[in-house]
C-alpha cells in the first residue's frame, strides 16, 4: 500500500512540475510580447513624425535617439517592406 502512495505522489509532483515548466514559459513569452508592444508604442511616441502624429519636441528626440537606432532601422525596414509581401515573408521565415 506505501508503495502505491508512493507512486502517485511521485506521479502528482512529476505532473505538476511539468504544468510548472509550461506556466513559467508561457508566462515568459507572455511578458517578452508585453515589451515588444510597449517598446513599439515608446518608438511610436518618440518618433511619431513618420506617420503624422505629434512629435515630442526636438531635444527630447534627440536625447533618446541613441536609445531609439535599432527601433528605427525596424520601422525603416518595415517601410521598405511594405509593397512587398514576398519579401517580408521571406524575413519570417529567415530564409536567407
Amino acid at each position: 500500500m506505501n508503495a502505491l502512495i508512493d507512486k502517485i505522489l511521485r506521479s502528482i509532483k512529476k505532473n505538476w512540475q511539468l504544468y510548472e515548466a509550461v506556466t513559467r514559459e508561457t508566462a515568459v513569452e507572455s511578458i517578452e510580447f508585453e515589451l515588444g508592444e510597449m517598446e513599439n508604442i515608446f518608438s511610436l511616441l518618440v518618433l511619431g513624425s513618420f506617420i503624422g502624429l505629434p512629435a515630442p519636441p526636438m531635444q527630447i528626440t534627440l536625447d533618446l535617439l541613441p536609445e531609439m537606432e535599432a527601433h528605427l532601422d525596424i520601422m525603416l525596414n518595415k517601410v521598405d517592406m511594405a509593397n512587398e509581401p514576398i519579401s517580408n515573408l521571406f524575413s519570417v521565415f529567415e530564409v536567407i
